[in-house]
């Protein structure tokens, strides 16, 4: 499974991006590259910016690709990589516009919300894989539903399979 992550969607949502913004990021990409090694997933999390960004393209640290935006919005590398990896990836952003923008390309989309938790449960060992939170970030369905109405829609269906890998 292919991640790619809003960085700092994700760290926003932790508290807010005041402080030493630095040692946030680099606390969440140890947090991340211990959840590869755990998971065996290749991640990809974008940030915004470059001032603080290494000379190369791309920064890899164990398990986890660090790509900084350099010159476009961090929100506009996330679309183009959810096209590029179409229905094999997920997309983990709680931004309106990079959720509504993914979803055509097939992957699936998490809130920062939700993948926090199983990131912090795969982190701390409690989270088994057979646990299925619903998302909060999640749009709610359309009330003119077609078909069997205790079967989750595809999108839903496919979301959990995506879960429980997670």
């Amino acid at each position: 499974m292919d991640l790619v992550i809003d960085g700092y969607n994700l760290l926003g949502s932790r508290g807010g991006l005041w402080g030493d913004v630095a040692a946030k990021r680099d606390r969440l990409i140890s947090e991340l590259s211990g959840y590869a090694r755990i998971k065996g997933h290749a991640i990809v999390v974008v940030f915004d910016g470059a001032e603080s960004a290494p000379a190369g393209p791309a920064l890899p640290v164990s398990g986890v690709r660090v790509l900084f935006s350099r010159g476009e919005r961090a929100d506009d590398v996330v679309i183009r990589l959810s096209a590029g990896l179409g229905a094999r990836g997920t997309i983990v952003s709680s931004d309106r516009e990079v959720r509504d923008k993914c979803r055509p390309h097939g992957g699936v989309i998490l809130g920062v919300q939700e993948f926090e938790r199983r990131l912090a449960g795969t982190l701390d060992g409690s989270l088994s894989s057979d646990q299925a939170d619903p998302d909060p970030d999640a749009s709610p369905g359309s009330a003119a539903k077609r078909g069997n109405p205790f079967r989750l829609s595809k999108v839903e269906r496919k979301k959990r399979r995506r879960l429980e890998r997670l």
